[in-house]
């Protein structure tokens, strides 16, 4: 039993990093492609195109991923996908043509929305049932952290390399996580494979947990998307790569200061506090003028999601059982391409009519709503679930 234990635990280590590596990578890529696009003589709307293209390719395909998840070896499918999303970094560098980019973007979207579903499916696996909880409340931190300290690395690498050079350093990032995962060796039985269906592709159980993200991802899309104009139009750039840096602190005191919380099972209050916190945070955008303002505003924006993101993760997860873990999982994380996506659209159209200030501020009406889907629905749903241990 202890050698067992040794073995998830080794593991469930390598997965931990790997998904860190990849979400690293992944993010690090946002901040250098626009620049990359206007170095090779892209500009305007053509940016916005390259760069939402993959948002479209990610919603389309998460079904496809869930599907493959659970009717192929899962272990070989996250190998296979990791590697293709692997040589997406040097393909910017070898086809610097419009045409061609979005062509990459859509590809990098298609491999991006499995392998994100997939670490986190297989982290599921590798976990006793008895931790899985407690384990995916822990590993979905990689997410918090990996969003966080992605765009800092591409801003850093942004600054002290060319593009191209950037484009190569984030490859040996992904590839580094390629090499990780591929230590695990992880052994699934054969699986009987069913036909693919729309219907099947959508994890019904898990579509509250979806909805309700959801609308907690919309101000982090918008806050994600357009810090760095905002910083500029307050004389506040210099901050901004410190503004990544708090926001992982914020996470990490929040992963420190609430895991006992979390697996004593007290999820409402810690909603109910991560909410509090942020929809101030936003509300302070109004009159946000120092750089202190904005690194504090990082360190509670990292606090709150610090909770909120691993907690939602581990209710899908602590839900579903091992052989419907893919589509559970792949249509959770929707609510990370739809959230994300309609933030950075919504904060697009508000920075026209209203400023960012007010732009910021009124994105915190998603977090009143996604508040109100928690406690009227969402709380009792997991409960009735997790008393009768259900698992659909």
């Amino acid at each position: 039993m202890e050698k067992n234990e040794k073995i998830w635990n080794r593991r469930f280590i390598l997965l931990f990093i790997t998904n860190l590596l990849v979400l690293a990578a992944f993010y690090a890529s946002i901040p250098v492609i626009p620049i990359y696009c206007q170095e090779i003589g892209i500009t305007g709307s053509k940016i916005v195109i390259v760069l939402t293209a993959m948002s479209v390719a990610t919603i389309l395909f998460r079904p496809v991923a869930g599907y493959l998840l659970d009717n192929f070896n899962r272990y070989r499918v996250y190998l296979l996908f990791l590697a293709l999303f692997c040589l997406s970094f040097p393909a910017f560098i070898a086809f610097p043509i419009f045409g061609v980019l979005i062509i990459i973007r859509l590809y990098m979207g298609a491999v991006y929305s499995v392998c994100g579903s997939a670490t986190m499916t297989l982290a599921g696996d590798v976990l006793p049932v008895q931790k899985i909880t407690e384990g995916i409340s822990r590993f979905a931190f990689t997410v918090s952290i990996g969003m966080a300290v992605g765009p800092y690395v591409g801003l850093q690498i942004q600054s002290h390399m060319s593009s191209k050079a950037s484009f190569l350093t984030i490859f040996g990032i992904s590839v580094a996580a390629l090499i990780c995962v591929s230590c695990c060796r992880i052994r699934y039985p054969k699986v009987a494979r069913k036909k693919f269906s729309i219907r099947d592709s959508i994890y019904t159980p898990a579509l509250p947990f979806m909805f309700n993200m959801m609308f907690l991802m919309i101000p982090y899309g918008a806050v994600i998307a357009y810090s760095s104009i905002f910083a500029q139009e307050k004389g506040l750039s210099a901050y901004l790569p410190y503004f990544y840096i708090f926001l992982v602190l914020g996470m990490l005191v929040s992963k420190l200061s609430t895991q006992k919380m979390i697996d004593a099972g007290r999820h409402k209050i810690l909603v109910c506090l991560s909410l509090i916190v942020l929809i101030l945070t936003m509300l302070s955008y109004l009159f946000m003028s120092t750089g202190i303002h904005l690194l504090v505003s990082g360190f509670l924006f990292g606090l709150g999601y610090g909770i909120l993101q691993p907690l939602f993760q581990s209710f899908v997860t602590g839900t579903t059982d091992a052989p419907k873990r893919g589509v559970a999982n792949a249509t959770y994380m929707l609510s990370y391409d739809i959230g994300i996506g309609i933030g950075s659209l919504l904060m697009g159209f508000l920075q026209e009519t209203l400023g960012l200030p007010v732009g910021f501020a009124l994105t915190a009406i998603a977090y009143i709503v996604g508040a109100a889907v928690y406690l009227f629905y969402v709380d009792g749903y997991y409960r009735r679930l997790k008393k009768s241990d259900i698992r659909v």
